[in-house]
């Protein structure tokens, strides 16, 4: 039986044939690779058993797609709460264990009350409990040093 349209992603190459991002890896709905296909964006290099029609044509759907032309790398991350969760490999750094990303908040190191920004070098990956203890102190004053 061929998979509902809904599951049919494709995996996105740049034009060396290389993820354009290594997590999450780089997919496209079906939609959008099928539109990039008729707008001569992309190779394709593998596709579904799954066809879709049209009045005029039909295709199989696409699986793994390389764009035609490279896109550079982004040299910078994007500064987000999941990222943060990979840079501290989902750990507390207050009490140093590992949890679920559900269990997970991330915390300004310096509070945003007492003048904190929010950039990569004053947030911290934290459990709940930990990070209600500390509450809008430094890490010295609430007894909970970074590990």
């Amino acid at each position: 039986m061929a998979p509902g349209l809904e599951s049919c992603y494709a995996l996105v190459l740049n034009a060396d044939f290389r993820p354009l991002s290594y997590f999450p890896l780089s997919i496209w709905s079906w939609q959008d690779a099928v539109k990039a296909v008729f707008l001569d964006r992309v190779s394709v290099i593998s596709e579904y058993e799954r066809k879709i029609h049209s009045p005029s044509c039909e295709m199989r759907l696409p699986s793994v797609i390389a764009l035609k032309e490279y896109v550079q790398a982004a040299r910078n991350p994007a500064f987000t709460r999941f990222n943060v969760f990979l840079r501290d490999r989902f750990t507390c750094q207050y009490c140093g264990r590992p949890r679920p990303s559900h269990e997970l908040t991330f915390d300004h190191v310096v509070p945003r009350s007492r003048g904190g920004t929010t950039v990569w070098t004053n947030v911290v990956t934290a459990c709940g409990g930990c990070n209600l203890l500390k509450g809008n102190r430094l890490p010295q004053q609430s007894g909970l040093p970074l590990c």
